[in-house]
């Protein structure tokens, strides 16, 4: 263990009893009937409060009335108190509220029980645990343990919780509304952190009005003086602990000049300190500066400070005062504001030599005794900054990055010489950047003082501001200054840290439609660097910066480097979204799902929110609508969990596509909108290109061809924000059927010829089937079959019989594009009089559209066919159809045979969770049981092998 035991139980009973009679709740009976209303309804689901006030306001008083409600009615109740002196121990609150629960880790999925288990300093063998891992293995404690019983957690001071702690708490009361547990969090008003979704209750606190506030002072203070009576209700303004205490401290104050309510509060309770004998004063700043509680270790401590010994009745003045309380072998403050007094009040020379005391007295937790000898310590010390180095290395391994942070800018202070404080500002400013921390990053890069000659060290600086930034501004110039310090970093010999740099340029090469000549620069120097040629990064970045002229050769190194990531997500990731970009949609997906899956597994959300649009993406392309879909959901979802705002914006697209395609305009429009937002306020051309295409689909589908063009001819327009010479071809195919459609066949020619010249000699499959597809468009009627059959990849000079002829490979590929083309081969072929050959690639359009779900086009189909003289029922709706996307990939994991318990794991939710939306399903799904399931899915298409 490497921090102290807490308990972590039911409030003592004495206490509670006093607390709901204190007349500190007077005025509160509709507050605490909102704490009343969620416990009584935890049969329904769990829920959040926040609540939020000023110091001294009530909360605290408030969450004891719940622990105390809750308790009466059988609830498991847990809790955890941030303070101010143990925001340095990562996961300190979180194993404090846990502790209780530890017995049943042991029943954890492995690699949960392995991360919780690091993250308390228990297990040292596994790498670092990331914090969503260790989040999950805290709901899947809290829900098993809501199996038998419902329960409270309480968070008090949540402002002063670490931060590893706090970003659990963040996780798990998003993922209540299914499971028996309420969370209830107390914070001051001040502090900037959010928790909780849109669903959170949130409770803000104000003061007691007059006839409450005067009943509480006159409980406290009886017998006070009109005048002073009057000031105090004044100063208090209904705060309940001013009106206790002010009168206590300040009844000689007189014309005291004015102070905010806190410090006047902190100043009533060190005025405190005159009347007490010097050793309970000393005790007392003792106390105020220990991380911990353990009275053992402040009574050693003061000893050491005093030497002398000193006894446990020593401290019983400072209890007669009411500034603490000793609870068995633990001392705690009568509120945090005591503490903050108490700091205050002793001088920096007396703080000093506590904090070498209590340096002295821990023995057996090395992070908590290092913490106090540095601040025991004036001036440099590099043997206490090298053991501050390890300690970071410590808090990386349990994943607790802030920490590490704080603890390598401590270690900076340590140092002796500007170069070692340097190295390790930034190394904390690296690790602030991967948190994507900008303005805490260049806080510490002020700090670092780094020599203008030290050339390595200033391109770590560009790479970490570099990756800080939101991925998708449009500034040609970063692109210059990116490859001038890859230059550098050659020169050091940091190729490694090069080729980052120039893969990150070729990305602002296609994010902002950079020049040929940039595109070139960047290019070529990344040749330069004589990378192995099956190195991932210089391959994207061949396709970042040329996706058509390289496409060719790209695909061909893609398919030889199938199944070569050996589970590494980041190269699967980056292989993967190379292929997207050329438009290799079938060899990403297979990289995006791999890579996907390990990040899933090592709880790696805000990367693996960034995959799994890329993974929708291609799947959308390959025919795997349903995927899509729910890819683009979790994406989302995930995104806006760990603040992707570009990703939150980009799964919106998709969604938007997903539903235009589907026919539900509204629905996409409503995305689109809310998507458009996003990426306008990013400055995101790619994300505008994106959305372009999304609403120019949609249109088409609708019939809107004008409304389409306009749409998407933006894609096209060098003036425009949405033009993006990297995304124009996936948009291909649309722009010239609604430029054609629309009576702009000429701008549709010129684009097309554009793109077949940057493509040549060979474009990609998909490409080439989209250019089969335009120049079918574009031909004069008695000249287009041959384009049709070579896009369609047909054997002869029509169609002959029921089916088609032997589709090629590439045809097969992409569906609702296949699809498409086979809606107007049969369309051309009924106006050339051709109406039997027409009406089969009219049935196999209207069937592939049904197995996509593309509405408007299964109903064009159907039109042709009945123009063709052949009837077709519409499509029937399948039970698949009524589920959400959450609740078909859960159905599917369900139908594979996964347990409630690995589809949480899986899906980041409860098990409890889990069963919900199984319960849902069976009945939308009119089953009893999962045997039921694979029936029902069976009839979801699957994308083309």
């Amino acid at each position: 263990m490497t921090r102290r035991a807490k308990k972590a139980t039911s409030p003592r009973k004495g206490r509670v009893g006093a607390t709901l009679a204190s007349p500190s709740l007077q005025g509160r009976a509709q507050d605490i009937a909102l704490i009343d209303h969620l416990i009584e309804r935890i049969d329904q689901g769990g829920s959040t409060l926040v609540i939020s006030g000023e110091p001294g306001i009530g909360k605290s008083a408030l969450l004891d009335v719940a622990r105390h409600r809750a308790s009466e009615r059988g609830f498991t109740v847990l809790g955890m108190t941030g303070v101010l002196a143990e925001v340095h121990l990562p996961f300190a609150a979180l194993e404090q509220a846990l502790r209780p629960l530890m017995k049943g880790a042991e029943g954890l999925v492995p690699r949960q029980r392995s991360a919780l288990l690091a993250a308390f300093g228990m297990h040292d063998d596994a790498g670092p645990p990331d914090i969503f891992l260790v989040a999950l293995a805290t709901l899947s404690l809290l829900s098993e343990r809501a199996t038998r019983e419902p329960l409270l957690l309480v968070a008090d001071d949540a402002q002063w919780l670490d931060q590893a702690t706090f970003e659990v708490l963040a996780f798990v009361s998003r993922r209540l509304s299914s499971d028996p547990i309420v969370l209830v969090v107390a914070m001051r008003d001040d502090f900037k952190s959010s928790l909780g979704d849109a669903s959170t209750l949130r409770l803000r606190l104000s003061g007691l009005d007059q006839a409450d506030a005067e009943r509480l002072l006159d409980a406290n203070a009886p017998g006070l003086p009109a005048e002073l009576r009057s000031r105090f209700l004044r100063e208090a303004s209904g705060n309940p602990l001013a009106l206790a205490e002010l009168p206590r401290g300040e009844r000689a104050a007189g014309d005291a000049p004015w102070l905010p309510l806190t410090d006047r509060l902190e100043r009533a309770f060190s005025s405190r300190l005159s009347d007490l004998p010097h050793i309970a004063q000393l005790l007392l700043f003792v106390t105020a500066e220990n991380d911990g509680t353990s009275l053992h270790e402040i009574l050693s401590a003061a000893e050491a400070v005093l030497g002398e010994r000193v006894g446990i009745a020593a401290i019983a003045p400072a209890v007669a005062a009411k500034l603490i309380e000793i609870n068995g072998t633990e001392v705690r403050f009568r509120h945090p504001l005591v503490r903050s007094a108490m700091h205050q009040a002793a001088d920096p020379a007396t703080r000093q030599r506590i904090h070498a005391a209590l340096a002295a007295v821990i023995h057996d937790q090395l992070d908590r005794q290092l913490w106090h000898r540095a601040a025991a310590t004036i001036g440099p010390d590099d043997e206490l900054a090298g053991e501050y180095d390890l300690m970071a290395a410590r808090a990386l391994r349990r994943g607790a990055v802030a920490m590490a942070i704080e603890v390598l800018e401590s270690a900076a202070r340590l140092s002796s010489t500007a170069k070692a404080r340097g190295d390790r500002l930034l190394r904390a400013a690296e690790l602030a950047a991967d948190l994507g921390q900008p303005e805490l990053m260049e806080r510490l890069l002020r700090q670092a003082d780094i020599d203008e000659t030290n050339q390595l060290a200033l391109v770590r600086i560009a790479w970490c501001r570099e990756i800080s930034q939101p991925p998708a501004v449009n500034d040609p110039a970063k692109i210059l200054a990116l490859i001038g310090f890859a230059a550098k970093a050659h020169a050091a010999g940091a190729i490694d840290l090069a080729a980052n740099l120039l893969w990150r340029a070729a990305q602002r090469c296609w994010w902002s439609s950079a020049s040929d000549e940039l595109c070139t620069r960047v290019h070529d120097a990344a040749a330069r660097l004589e990378l192995p040629d099956g190195d991932p990064r210089l391959i994207a970045i061949s396709a970042y910066v040329e996706p058509l002229r390289r496409g060719a050769d790209l695909y061909l190194k893609l398919q030889g480097l199938a199944g070569t990531a050996h589970g590494d997500p980041t190269v699967a990731s980056i292989l993967g979204s190379t292929a997207n970009v050329i438009g290799t949609f079938d060899i990403g997906v297979n990289f995006l799902a791999e890579s996907s899956a390990v990040l899933r597994m090592q709880g790696r959300l805000s990367d693996l929110a960034r995959v799994l649009f890329a993974q929708g993406w291609a799947e959308m392309e390959v025919g795997d609508w349903r995927g899509a879909m729910r890819e683009a959901e979790e994406s989302a979802r995930l995104a806006e969990e760990t603040g992707g705002l570009p990703w939150i914006a980009a799964a919106t697209i998709l969604k938007a596509r997903l539903a235009g395609m589907q026919g539900n305009l509204e629905q996409s429009e409503a995305y689109a909108a809310q998507a458009e937002a996003l990426a306008l306020s990013i400055g995101a051309s790619f994300l505008l290109a994106m959305l372009q295409i999304a609403r120019g689909v949609s249109a088409i589908g609708a019939g809107r061809h004008w409304e389409a063009f306009e749409h998407l001819r933006r894609l096209f327009t060098p003036a425009d924000p949405a033009f993006n010479f990297g995304l124009q071809f996936f948009g291909l195919a649309d722009f010239v059927e609604a430029a054609v459609s629309s009576g702009n066949a000429d701008e549709a020619s010129r684009v097309l010829d554009e793109i077949e010249r940057a493509s040549a000699p060979t474009p990609v499959p998909w490409v080439g089937t989209m250019l089969q597809y335009g120049k079918a468009f574009l031909a004069a009627p008695e000249d287009a079959e041959p384009f049709f059959l070579q896009g369609l990849g047909l054997q002869g000079p029509g169609l002959q019989g029921p089916g088609l002829q032997g589709p090629g490979p590439a045809a097969k590929k992409w569906p609702f594009l296949r699809a498409r083309f086979l809606l107007a081969y049969g369309g051309w072929l009924r106006r050339q009089r051709r109406s039997a050959n027409a009406r089969a690639p009219l049935r196999e359009a209207r069937d592939m559209f049904d197995a996509l779900g593309a509405s408007p086009w299964s109903d064009r189909a159907r039109e042709e066919l009945r123009a063709s003289g052949e009837t077709s029922r519409r499509r029937t709706e399948q039970v698949w159809d009524t589920l959400t996307p959450q609740e078909l990939h859960i159905a599917q994991l369900a139908a594979e045979g996964l347990s409630n318990k690995e589809i949480g794991a899986r899906l980041y939710l409860s098990h409890r969770t889990v069963g919900y939306h199984l319960h849902r399903i069976f009945s939308k799904a009119g089953i009893t049981s999962r045997s039921g399931l694979r029936p029902v899915l069976a009839s979801i298409s699957r994308p083309a092998d």
